[in-house]
Order: structure tokens, then C-alpha cells, then sequence
């Protein structure tokens, strides 16, 4: 039996419940019953003894070994076997997806007077006490075969119910474990700088803990060789150095690109998984499992395989992260101004900074960025005077070498600060233009540039500050990128685990990313900060995560809920508030998860929250859930037509929601379909900020 199985086994069968049912059943009955594991030769918990046992066997605790002089073999059915003591025993599997995980042993009776009194004599032979035999006998129940049976059953149905309720709390521990995992992984990833021997060795622990392991290690391939680049504690060897790949879990893991289990020392053996991304191997993580732990389930090794994907993802940021960033380091002469583009983490805080930095350097009447790296296709242009739009066009189109009128940017912007854009201005013909290329490392990712047409030129020194501040601003716009990318690679890492919440709720597919979506939606419409944004962005995705605490029969019941069931459900407010709560990167979503069933008339919950007392995030997520809920459908009700959905979210607009978040949801989709966008596409306005998009 695997060590899930077991856990689930030892989980249902040391439950208060399972005691309680038990000894229900002896008082009812007289009969005893405990769970066996036959195939390790034990009990799961400990047991109730026999009466009669106790006069003619030294059995202290029942188990398979004490209770019949050969383990049973017993069938798919109920079977009928003799115990020790000579006493008819009833046993049963108890089965979980098809999986034995358990026997029920029933005991303690006889099934006629006529077995009874044979056991009687049985006893007198063996003790010579009439008095004890006659006692013992009074104290054995006569029980029907068929009332045996119905004992059994009653004991099996008890036995499945909590193996079912013990596996869902299991997974949802494990759930929420992986998620802890991947979370604070992400925090150290997105926060730090780089990534150090400490760092890595704290994400090597979780991953040890994933598979139960007692130590780990993460090595990099250099040529032939393994280099250690963090450790547990527990783990043998310097970081820092190196051993031959050549007959190592690791360097086996690393060379094929698939998991590695080879016996170790003792009773140890080793799990290896490549750190791997694509095509490309980054190193691999090894974790010494003890003999208690082995088999590593099915299940731990997928979370440690998805784990070791995050991991390689953070190696390979680590390498581009550092790259940019030694670009940046000759350049640290540059004007204070141009310095703070190193504190830029944002593809917009950088554009707007180069566009301060050309305003103030520079004298033009069309200057900006092109920006074509990246998956970007993005025109920035500042304007100084008055500067007629085919002029625009014009300098766009020779900086980036095609005709903009006939192939526009994909997103470009404008701004007139010290400047206008006038249809009716002369077009000048002679323009002075100075170009630089954007490179991040040695990609190409567009152009800066400065234009003017009052007829002066621009020189060399110039040319070298435009170089310079090209410098600073390809490799901020190569570290802001990258801080992007790993930002979604987070978010899509926590999008995958929703999106088993959905599933587990029989909810449409993707309702956590829409509802996530919508959200964003609203807080654009509201013109709030890129930070809020983000919140809603990571509140939309685990909205529902306290839903892992709710049982499963509860959440997938296709029928009206109990009083009792809604109650339960109405609890993962609170739940998820408690889990996003213990994570310090996630502990600002509590308030918006917590109050997101709130309503705008004081009538929601979890606190009865009314109208501003609400926090704002909480408001906008109530609406995106409801909108989704409505639109998309879920367990207990068909989707609804869009023009239906918009209906019922104004005809609650005061009522159950915040009026304002009702109008700013609308109206953002009514702008979206006046722009030719289909379900939930991204406008215009919105693919000009790509942080804000997962």
C-alpha cells in the first residue's frame, strides 16, 4: 500500500468518528469490529478486544498476527473465517478509487445457540473452570448470519464515508501546502535581488517536504560535472563544489530529463528531477528519502515535478536577471535622473521615465520610444509645439521603417504636456533626426529617438547621452520585463492550482481567471493604481480557495442546499481569509477574500458589512464573482445570456452591490464591444499596460 493510502487508512480509522461508530455497534450488537491492514500485518488503530478472547488467548491489542493463527486471504465480498479463539469472524475490504486500503473484522459473537454451547465445551477443556466457561458464554451474543451481515454493512458504509471525508481533507492540505510552497518560492523570486545559496536552499527544503523527504540539494551542470549550488542542512558536501554527473541521480536526471530514483546508503534512496525548462536542463534537485517514506506517491512526485518547473524557472530569471543587470553597471555615471531607471520594475514606470529623462535632455518637437522586443508593438511619443499628426507619422514611420498609416503600432500613445497636436499645423519637410537602438543584452528590442524641424541639428554629444541613456533604458526595459514575466509565470502558477477549486466546485472552466479578469476590468474603469490591480488580479484567482475546506459532497450536490450545507459553504470566506492570512506575500488579499460576500445592504456575510464599510477591492470582486456566477454558470444553475446577466446585476445595483463597480463593469464591456472585442478581450488601453494582464 502506498504511504497515501496509508495515511488515508490511518487518518478515518483513529477518527473520534470511527471510534464512536464502533462502540455504537458493540452496544447495540455485542458485536467488536476494527480495521486490519492485512498486507503489513497490523491495526490501524487500537482496537476493541473480544470478551472471549480474553479467556482463551493472551491477546492485548487485536491485530492480524494475535487474532488467527494465518492471516486471512479474504475475497471482494463479506468472507467467513475462524479466529484463533475459534469464534465465527465476518471480514470485509474496505476499497478507496479502487484500492484496498483496508479490511473490517468482525468478531466477538456466535450465530447459534448450538455454536455457543460447542465453544462452551471447547472452554471447559481448556480452562476446567465451569464458573469462568459459563460467564464467558453469557457474555458471548448470539447473532443472526444475516443480522452479522447487517452489522458489517452498517460498520463498512461508516468506513467509506470517512475514508472519503479523510482523503478530501488530506488533499486539501496538501493543496494548500503546495500552494504555501509556490508562494513563498515566489516571494523570494520576485523580491530579492538575486537568487543566493540561502535562498535556494529554503526552496530546496519545500521541496524535500513535498515528497517527505529529510534532506536536498540543488546542483548545476558545469561541463561534466555537478556543481552544488544550495544544500539543506542536512545534506552532505561544501556549496560550492563539484562532482563527476557521471553515475549520479542528479547527472542521470539532468541527461534524460525525467525523474531518477536509485537505493542510497542504509535505508535511504535518493529521488532526483531535472530543473528543466523547454529544451534547456538547468540543474537538477535531489532529496534523500527515508525507507519510512518510501514509495514516494504518484501525486507528491507530480507536486515536486511542478515545484522543480518553478524552481528552473527562478535559475533561468536568475541568469537573465543578473545579465541586464551587468549591463547596467557601466552606466552608473549617468545623471541621477537617468539612474532611477534601475528602481523600475514596470514596462510603464520605465517609458514614462525615458520620457521625463528625453523632456528634460533633449530639445524636440516629436521625441519617445519605439518598443518592438518582447511581444511589444508599442509606440510612445512626447510632443513639444505644435506638430501636425502626418508629421508624427512621418518620423514614426523612419524610425521604424514601415508605413504607420497602412501598418499601425498595435498600441501608442501620446502626450502633449508641453505640446498640442493640430490637424490644421503646417507639415514641415526637413526634420533632424537622431536614432539609437534599444538592445537588451544583444536583443533588439526598438528604437529612442528625437526629431526636431526648426531647422537645428543634433551633435555628437547628443548622439553619446542618447547612447547613454539607451544603455540604461534597454536593460531597464530587459529587467522590467523580466520582473513581468515572472510575475506571470506566478500568477499562472497559482491560475493552475484555481483551476483545480473550479473543477473541484463543478464550476466552468476558467471561472477563476474571468472572475480575475472582470476585476481587473472594473479597477481599470475606476482608474485604480497598477497596485490595486493587482491585487484584484491575485484575489480573483484565489477568491475561492477557502472552498478546499468545504466536503466535496457538499460543493458537488446538484440539489437545493440544507440550512445546515449553506452554512458550511458561507464558512470559505473565512477559511480562505485564514490561508491567504499565514502568507506573508498574500496576507493584503485577506480583507477582499474575507468580505467578498458582503453585501452593499448590510445583508451578506461573513461580518454584515454594509455599503463603504466594505472595503473597496472586496466591492469589485463581489461583482466580478456574481457576473461570472451569472454569465457563466455553476453547480446549481445554467448560464444565463450576457444581456440577461447585465439585467440582473443593474436590477441589484443598491441592493446587493456597490452601484458604482455595477456601472464601471458595464461600461467597460460596452466600450470593449464598441472596439470589435469578443467575451473578455483585452481594449486597447489595456494591452498598453501587459503587467496587468496574466
Amino acid at each position: 500500500m502506498s504511504s497515501r493510502l496509508r495515511k488515508i487508512a490511518d487518518r478515518a480509522f483513529s477518527s473520534p468518528e470511527w471510534r464512536t461508530a464502533s462502540d455504537a455497534l458493540f452496544e447495540a450488537s455485542g458485536t467488536t469490529v476494527n480495521a486490519m491492514d492485512f498486507s503489513a500485518g497490523d491495526v490501524f488503530a487500537q482496537g476493541r478486544r473480544c470478551g472471549y478472547c480474553n479467556l482463551v488467548t493472551d491477546v492485548v491489542s487485536p491485530d492480524p498476527v494475535s487474532c488467527f493463527d494465518t492471516c486471512p486471504s479474504p475475497g471482494p465480498g463479506i468472507s467467513r473465517v475462524t479466529c484463533r479463539a475459534g469464534l465465527p469472524t465476518l471480514v470485509t475490504p474496505v476499497s478507496y478509487q479502487g484500492r484496498v486500503i483496508a479490511h473490517l473484522v468482525l468478531g466477538g459473537f456466535v450465530t447459534s445457540t448450538r455454536e455457543r454451547r460447542r465453544l462452551y465445551e471447547s472452554l471447559l477443556s481448556r480452562a476446567g473452570q465451569a464458573d469462568a466457561a459459563r460467564c464467558a458464554m453469557k457474555a458471548l451474543t448470539v447473532v443472526a448470519r444475516r443480522n452479522a451481515d447487517g452489522c458489517l454493512g452498517m460498520a463498512l458504509a461508516t468506513a467509506g464515508a470517512l475514508v472519503a471525508s479523510s482523503a478530501v481533507q488530506i488533499s486539501s492540505a496538501d493543496s494548500i501546502d503546495e500552494l504555501r510552497a509556490f508562494v513563498s518560492a515566489g516571494q523570494n523570486v520576485v523580491s530579492a535581488d538575486h537568487l543566493d545559496a540561502e535562498m535556494l536552499g529554503a526552496m530546496a527544503e519545500e521541496a524535500a517536504a513535498i515528497v517527505g523527504g529529510e534532506a536536498a540539494a540543488v546542483l548545476r551542470p558545469v561541463g561534466g560535472q555537478l556543481e552544488l549550488v544550495a544544500r539543506t542542512p542536512g545534506w552532505r558536501g561544501a556549496v560550492g563544489s563539484r562532482v563527476d554527473a557521471g553515475g549520479t541521480a542528479a547527472g542521470r536526471a539532468c541527461q534524460s530529463g525525467r525523474s531518477v530514483v536509485t537505493p542510497g546508503r542504509g535505508s535511504t534512496s535518493t529521488l532526483a528531477l531535472p530543473l528543466r525548462l523547454g529544451d534547456k536542463t538547468h540543474g537538477a534537485i535531489e532529496v534523500r528519502i527515508p525507507a519510512a517514506g518510501t514509495p514516494v506517491s504518484h501525486d507528491s512526485v507530480v507536486r515536486l515535478d511542478r515545484f522543480a518547473r518553478f524552481m528552473a524557472i527562478a535559475l533561468q530569471r536568475d541568469d537573465e536577471r543578473r545579465a541586464v543587470e551587468r549591463s547596467m553597471m557601466g552606466y552608473h555615471q549617468l545623471n541621477a535622473l537617468t539612474s532611477a531607471l534601475s528602481s523600475q520594475t514596470d514596462i510603464e514606470g520605465v517609458a514614462r521615465l525615458i520620457s521625463s529623462v528625453l523632456d528634460k535632455a533633449f530639445t524636440f518637437q516629436v521625441a519617445g520610444l519605439v518598443l518592438t522586443g518582447y511581444g511589444y508593438d508599442r509606440a510612445d511619443v512626447t510632443i513639444s509645439g505644435q506638430v501636425n499628426p502626418v508629421e508624427i507619422d512621418t518620423v514614426l514611420g523612419d524610425i521604424a521603417g514601415r508605413d504607420v498609416a497602412a501598418d499601425p503600432f498595435e498600441s501608442r500613445r501620446s502626450v502633449t504636456l508641453q505640446g498640442a497636436i493640430v490637424p490644421d499645423a503646417p507639415i514641415r519637410d526637413e526634420w533632424a533626426t537622431l536614432t539609437v537602438e534599444l538592445m537588451s543584452g544583444t536583443i533588439d528590442i526598438g528604437y529612442l529617438f528625437v526629431a526636431r524641424a526648426d531647422g537645428e541639428h543634433y551633435n555628437a554629444q547628443d548622439h553619446a547621452l542618447l547612447e547613454g541613456l539607451a544603455a540604461h533604458a534597454g536593460a531597464a526595459f530587459g529587467r522590467a520585463a523580466l520582473f513581468g514575466r515572472i510575475r506571470d509565470d506566478y500568477a499562472k502558477t497559482i491560475a493552475a492550482l484555481s483551476a483545480t477549486l473550479d473543477a473541484s466546485e463543478r464550476m466552468p472552466s476558467g471561472h477563476s481567471t474571468r472572475v480575475m479578469d472582470y476585476s481587473m476590468l472594473i479597477g481599470e474603469e475606476l482608474g485604480l493604481s497598477v497596485e490595486d490591480v493587482e491585487q484584484l488580479r491575485f484575489a480573483g484567482l484565489l477568491h475561492d480557495i477557502g472552498k478546499t475546506g468545504v466536503p466535496h459532497e457538499i460543493l458537488l450536490k446538484p440539489s437545493k442546499l440544507s440550512v445546515e450545507e449553506l452554512a458550511a459553504v458561507r464558512t470559505h470566506a473565512e477559511f480562505g481569509a485564514s490561508i491567504v492570512d499565514q502568507i506573508e506575500f498574500l496576507k493584503s488579499l485577506t480583507p477582499i477574500i474575507l468580505h467578498h460576500h458582503e453585501r452593499w445592504d448590510g445583508a451578506g456575510y461573513p461580518a454584515g458589512l454594509s455599503g463603504d464599510a466594505i472595503p473597496l477591492l472586496a466591492r469589485i470582486l463581489a461583482v466580478a464573482d456574481a457576473f461570472d456566477a451569472m454569465s457563466g454558470g455553476n453547480a446549481y444553475g445554467k448560464p444565463k445570456a450576457f444581456s440577461a446577466a447585465r439585467k440582473e446585476l443593474e436590477r441589484s445595483a443598491g441592493t446587493q452591490f456597490d452601484p458604482r463597480m455595477v456601472g464601471a463593469l458595464l461600461g467597460g464591456l460596452d466600450r470593449m464591444a464598441l472596439a470589435g472585442s469578443t467575451g473578455l478581450l483585452a481594449p486597447a488601453d489595456m494591452r498598453a499596460r501587459p503587467e496587468l494582464l496574466a
